[in-house]
């Protein structure tokens, strides 16, 4: 697929699903690691975890095609990519995350958030641009 705007994507619709597909299983993964460190276990652990992770995913998919990390990168270049849009998209999914609690979350909460979300996404995303190089 080719679109007008060259930051959004130019590469095929399986990458796209694959990206999008791998970046919302970080995000509940996110979610999971954090719920278990925390030991809550009131409800069905995937529906809280998408549901946590639900406001950060919508900011990452607002700001991310913005940066070109949705079409095909260099590994390291994916890498730099990934995280500017992680930086910006971090503040927007804490908006959208005191629209749904009606409440802040505490600066430690922000900062653990944006290292372990940018850390998975620097694997995944990192791995998937290897993978495609690789493949040629």
């Amino acid at each position: 697929m080719e679109t007008t705007n060259r930051h959004v994507m130019t590469g095929s619709w399986p990458q796209l699903a694959i990206l999008l597909g791998g970046d919302a299983m970080v995000f509940v993964a996110f979610a999971l690691l954090g719920r278990s460190s925390h030991g809550l276990a009131d409800e069905n652990p995937l529906v809280a975890a998408v549901r946590v992770a639900l406001p950060f995913f919508i900011g990452w998919l607002l700001v991310a095609p913005w940066f070109g990390v949705f079409r095909p990168q260099p590994s390291l270049r994916m890498a730099g990519l990934s995280l500017g849009a992680w930086l910006i998209a971090l503040p927007i999914g804490f908006g959208l995350r005191w629209l749904q609690l009606g409440r802040s979350s505490p600066f430690s909460f922000a900062l653990v958030t944006f290292l372990t979300v940018a850390a998975l996404l620097l694997i995944w995303r990192g791995a998937y641009s290897w993978w495609l190089a690789r493949r040629g």
